[in-house]
């Protein structure tokens, strides 16, 4: 199967590899020291779905394949890389912006219907239904996951 990847900017090989280790890592195992969210994965027809003020769906920025309407950033994020595939959305942001990031997703997954499973200081986990997603702060950048199992 081809994969297609989609480059915003070049990310030194070493701070990719190491990223792609952390956002894996996080996704396999949860993120260390997280508290545990209480409640079902994923949403029920019963749950109204509410759209965040101030920001821009995955879609809005250019992917097209998962949940990419799903899940939302905040209005004037930089992405620096892009991974769209049909089982696999990757972005990478600059670290200036991690703390916004992780703060705006913890309050807006859940009225997305997303449940989230882990949260720490520059790490996120999340689950709705087959989806699971996984945020993460490196030195120099963010970079936030969600694959399908």
């Amino acid at each position: 199967m081809p994969v297609s990847i989609e480059r915003h900017r070049h990310l030194p090989g070493v701070v990719t590899t190491i990223l792609a280790w952390v956002v894996v890592g996080a996704l396999a195992s949860g993120v260390s020291g997280c508290s545990q969210a209480s409640g079902q994965a994923g949403s029920t027809p019963s749950t109204p779905v509410v759209l965040p003020d101030h920001g821009r769906s995955l879609s809005q920025l250019g992917l097209a394949n998962g949940p990419a309407n799903d899940i939302w950033l905040p209005a004037g994020v930089t992405l620096t890389y892009t991974a769209d595939q049909p089982n696999l959305l990757i972005v990478v942001g600059p670290a200036a912006q991690a703390s916004d990031v992780q703060e705006y997703l913890t309050q807006t997954l859940p009225g997305l219907g997303w449940a989230i499973t882990g949260n720490a200081p520059g790490g996120v986990t999340f689950q709705d239904g087959p989806w699971r997603g996984a945020y993460a702060l490196g030195t120099d950048s963010w970079a936030l996951t969600v694959r399908d199992d």
